[in-house]
């Protein structure tokens, strides 16, 4: 297996040689782990496509992966899968998705147990447009003076499902939750909103991000709405800047990985008449108090 960074970006590598199914040896998961810490994002390429089943069976290598909780767009037999596609077949959507742009989020963060890391496969792409942009959150984390972090660890934040989105999520699932000090166990599907702190830390880094996205934030609990809509503007201007973000241009078969915690991710709108066909997990937290023991630096 080799890893190389993509030259001029600010983040992201390619892999190739991967081996990508779920009984993959202990030195490739190890490689891919430490490659993902240090580039945040990865391309696998000149791979034997997986099928659906080797597909969530790698996923499962580097987390929990949840039921979409979807009635319909995730895969027949595998809930798991989501299907992202503007597919229609005889008036029937295929998936979830559009030719639209789609707004800097991070999955699930709307759950009490965030995702962890996130696969994308292209199984079908359109000729121009549809790229995937990722910045880096540890970045925006890492820029902020020493009297920021000590006040940004202070805040919480409400993520909420966003609208629109609800009405493929089964009905039980509408409720709110939030991780509270009880430490009581939460179904991975529970809930379309919840609150989290402000800054998150990966566990196996260290590296502290600012967990918040223009499609799922709803506001800073601790702030009246007028200062939080400012701050959280101020802070999303991060987003998209060209020194923190890579842009993926999909080729068929791509299978994009990438770290769910210190980064946001954005869709390029492309033209409604041609195809953008992808299969989506994402892995989740075990424990869901994981990603909130972050603490201003000395």
């Amino acid at each position: 297996m080799d890893v190389t960074p993509i030259p001029g970006a600010a983040l992201g590598a390619v892999v190739h040689g991967a081996h990508v199914t779920g009984d993959m040896d202990k030195t490739q998961f190890e490689e891919i782990w430490a490659a993902l810490d240090a580039h945040l994002v990865l391309v696998f390429r000149g791979h034997r496509t997986p099928s659906y089943e080797e597909f969530l069976a790698f996923g499962r290598r580097f987390g929990y992966i949840p039921k979409t909780g979807l009635t319909s767009g995730a895969h027949p037999d595998h809930n798991e899968i989501l299907i992202v596609s503007n597919l229609v077949e005889d008036g029937r959507k295929i998936g979830v998705g559009d030719a639209e742009w789609m707004g800097w989020h991070t999955d699930y963060s709307f759950r009490p147990r965030v995702s962890q890391v996130g696969f994308l496969e292209a199984v079908e792409v359109p000729s121009c447009g549809g790229e995937t942009l990722f910045t880096d959150m540890y970045a925006l984390y890492e820029s902020l003076s020493p009297e920021e972090r000590k006040r940004m660890h202070s805040y919480r934040v409400r993520h909420a499902m966003r609208t629109g989105y609800e009405e493929t999520i089964e009905e039980k699932l509408q409720r709110e939750v939030s991780l509270g000090g009880s430490g009581e166990q939460i179904l991975p599907e529970d809930g379309t909103s919840t609150i989290h702190p402000l800054i998150a830390r990966n566990p196996r880094t260290g590296r502290q991000s600012v967990y918040i996205s223009t499609l799922n934030t709803e506001r800073i609990v601790d702030l009246a709405p007028d200062d939080s809509r400012k701050l959280l503007d101020e802070l999303l201007s991060h987003a998209g800047k060209p020194e923190h973000t890579y842009a993926h241009t999909w080729q068929p078969g791509d299978i994009v990985m990438w770290d769910q915690l210190g980064t946001v991710h954005a869709k390029q709108a492309f033209d409604p008449a041609e195809l953008r066909v992808m299969r989506q997990v994402v892995s989740i937290f075990d424990d869901p108090t994981d990603p909130w023991h972050a603490e201003v630096a000395a």
